[in-house]
């Protein structure tokens, strides 16, 4: 998945007040492959979840997202491991959090020499996104369930 930094001033005091979001998520590998899956995210105090799924085959990857921690990838035969530098596990929930409570929000960074993009806009109760990390492009929308 993840040097300039601009987002909208939202503060999240408790991980309870975001509803479930669910939604559609299109993988593109190096301009080459490209899948769609559905994506379920819900937020709790502790672990929030991100689950990835495909009709017919259930979840290919579940991700435990936790703030100023890492991010916990429990694949399953379906999904490949990659590397997630150290910034975007300590961050990835509140990016996130902030992409989903924004209007809009992005980042633009270089992280151990890796460029890492992550870019949301909400409208009308759907929140477009954009991730692009190393040959991964991720798009896709989210609904509140």
């Amino acid at each position: 998945m993840v040097v300039c930094l601009s987002a909208s001033c939202v503060s999240i005091n408790d991980d309870n007040s975001l509803p479930p979001y669910k939604g559609k998520l299109l993988l593109d590998y190096n301009n080459i492959e490209q899948s769609s899956f559905n994506i379920d995210i819900s937020f709790s105090n502790k672990d929030s979840i991100i689950q990835i799924k495909k009709p017919f085959y259930g979840n290919v990857l579940k991700i435990k997202v936790d703030q100023k921690k890492n991010l916990i990838l429990l694949p399953t035969e379906y999904s490949e491991p990659f590397y997630v530098p150290d910034e975007i596990n300590r961050n990835f929930k509140y990016w996130l959090k902030q992409c989903l409570l924004s209007r809009s929000f992005n980042i633009d960074k270089t992280i151990e020499n890796i460029d890492f993009y992550f870019t949301c806009k909400t409208l009308n109760n759907k929140t477009d996104y954009l991730i692009k990390y190393q040959d991964i492009s991720i798009n896709g929308f989210l609904y509140k369930k």
